[in-house]
Order: structure tokens, then C-alpha cells, then sequence
């Protein structure tokens, strides 16, 4: 139900897919608002072993995460929030399977459960009034849904400084990669576990939701990943390494692109492709060799 007004006592957080583009805002919103909220548990093999038999063969892994995390979330919470997202940067597009993700999983796996949804477009409205809005039509005065919405983004605003704070290694890699890939327990944890296993440092970039410039690419989070592999300074960096799951429809198309710039720019490049099916071994030697090799041309 788009935009429901219906009161709900407590709401759904699945902790994977969308929840990543605004860290913290979720919770921070609806508890302002007077709501309690359910954060799903981290990305696990649990997670993704029973999503399976639910989710589409064909989506990408971070998908089916999604879609293991809204089925941990029935029975538990009245409703559960699943926001549109369109827009993040004004004039560039998120992934076309955010579009559908609310109505998908009203059709399949929340079938019968109150699922909360708002359209999220930068393009056609600041965040700040899609907050406003939602809350008002949630039910909650309009003093009550400015106040919660500023404060919310506020938070956010916080959580993404945090994440610039860490930024302090000398010669780091640069793990690219989306937001939900990155910060994703089962998709992106182990690569920097590994990587800090070997005595390595790593940046992820912080993906705010500020204008960006002219780009090649009109998609939100591959604009700020080609901004970064243009502009890196050679000498502060290691080399680039990017984290993508397998059939993911955007990533098929930009992985090449991005080899290409980091090729005629002498950028160190590797892809890790993760699906349900990768081993931690296998992943592992290939950030040894990767790693190596960097070491060896040094010499």
C-alpha cells in the first residue's frame, strides 16, 4: 500500500539492498515519529539459505539478500518499509530493480503483510519533503514530521562523517562497489576481513547524495564510482579493488568502463564477482595474488 496511513505499532527494517544508501535515516525517521522499528539481523548464510526457495533464481545476490531479510522480518512487526528508490542525485537514476521492489514483494514474499512505501526521487523532490510527507501521510502531525525528518537526516549526516573519519590509512586499496555491496555482512565483510588479515588498508567511498558532475554514466552510485577512479590520486593509493555480485544487470555494463579507466590511467584493478556460491578461498587467493603482484612491480 503506497504511502499508507494505516497506524502501525512497529515497522520492519530489512538490513540489506536500499538500507545502505541512507545509513541510520530509517530508524532515526520512524522512531522520531513515535513508531518503534525492527532491524533485520545482519547478512548471514542463514539469510541467504532460506530466501532461496522464496526469491527469483535470476536476481543478483543482493537481492536475494533482500529478500531473506523480508522474510525474517514476517510475524515480527506490524508493516514493513520498503521505499521506492528512483533518484538519489539529481539527474541520475538508481538501478531498475529498486523501481519495482515495493510491489514486488507485496506480490511474493510480504504477501499479506502492511508493507510502508515512498517514492524517493531527487530529481522531483529533496529529500527533506519526501520525509515530510511520508510522515504526514503515516499520520503524524506536520510539526512532528518536519522535526523527525530533520533529524533523521541530520543522523545520516553523522553516520557518513564517521565514515569519512576512517579514511586515514596511507597507500590504502579502494574498495568500490554499491552501498549495499560494501557495508553488506556476507558480500562485502569477508573482503575487508581478508584484507586487514593481510595487513592491508582500505577506503570505501562515502556515497552522500550531494550533486555530482557531468558524467559518462547517469546511474547514482556508478556517477560517484567513476568521479573517484578519474580523480584518485596515484601516488595516495594501492590499487582498486571492486566487489560485484553476480547478474547484476548494471554492474555488467560499467565493470568494463571502469577496467578501462583504471588501465589507461595505471590504476592496479581487480573484480571480485560474489554469488551464494563463492568460497571464501577462492576469494581469498585471488586478493593474495592481486596483492602480490602490486608488491612484486614495487620491487
Amino acid at each position: 500500500m503506497a504511502d499508507s496511513k494505516k497506524q502501525v505499532f512497529t515497522i520492519g527494517i530489512p538490513r540489506a539492498f536500499y538500507y545502505y544508501t541512507h545509513p541510520g535515516l530509517w530508524e532515526a525517521f520512524f522512531q522520531n515519529l513515535g513508531f518503534k522499528t525492527l532491524l533485520s539481523e545482519k547478512s548471514g548464510e542463514k539469510i541467504l539459505r532460506n530466501a532461496v526457495p522464496h526469491t527469483e533464481s535470476e536476481h543478483c545476490l543482493a537481492h536475494k539478500l533482500f529478500d531473506g531479510h523480508l522474510l525474517s522480518l514476517l510475524g515480527k512487526a506490524d508493516a514493513v518499509f520498503i521505499p521506492r528508490l528512483l533518484s538519489l542525485t539529481k539527474k541520475h537514476i538508481c538501478c531498475a530493480k529498486f523501481a519495482a521492489l515495493p510491489e514486488a514483494a507485496q506480490c511474493g514474499i510480504a504477501r499479506g503483510t502492511p508493507v510502508i512505501t515512498v517514492d524517493i526521487d531527487e530529481n522531483k523532490e529533496p529529500l527533506l519533503k519526501t520525509l515530510i510527507r511520508l510522515g504526514k501521510n503515516l499520520g503524524k502531525p506536520a510539526r512532528l514530521a518536519k522535526n523527525a525528518a530533520e533529524n533523521a537526516i541530520q543522523t545520516m549526516h553523522e553516520e557518513w562523517k564517521k565514515q569519512q573519519a576512517a579514511m586515514t590509512a596511507e597507500k590504502p586499496f579502494l574498495l568500490l562497489g554499491h552501498p549495499y555491496t560494501l557495508h553488506d555482512a556476507f558480500i562485502g565483510e569477508p573482503v575487508k576481513q581478508k584484507l586487514k588479515r593481510m595487513g592491508h588498508a582500505f577506503e570505501t567511498p562515502v556515497f552522500t547524495h550531494e550533486k555530482l558532475p557531468e558524467s559518462v554514466t547517469r546511474w547514482c552510485t556508478f556517477g560517484r564510482m567513476h568521479r573517484l577512479i578519474t580523480e584518485m590520486p596515484l601516488e595516495k593509493y594501492a590499487g582498486a579493488i571492486q566487489i560485484s555480485t553476480f547478474n547484476c544487470g548494471p554492474d555488467s555494463v560499467m565493470l568494463e568502463f571502469y577496467r578501462a579507466v583504471c588501465r589507461s590511467r595505471g590504476i592496479p584493478y581487480l573484480v571480485l564477482m560474489i554469488d551464494e556460491h563463492t568460497g571464501n578461498a577462492g576469494m581469498e587467493t585471488r586478493l593474495e595474488a592481486f596483492a602480490d603482484s602490486i608488491q612484486w612491480k614495487r620491487v
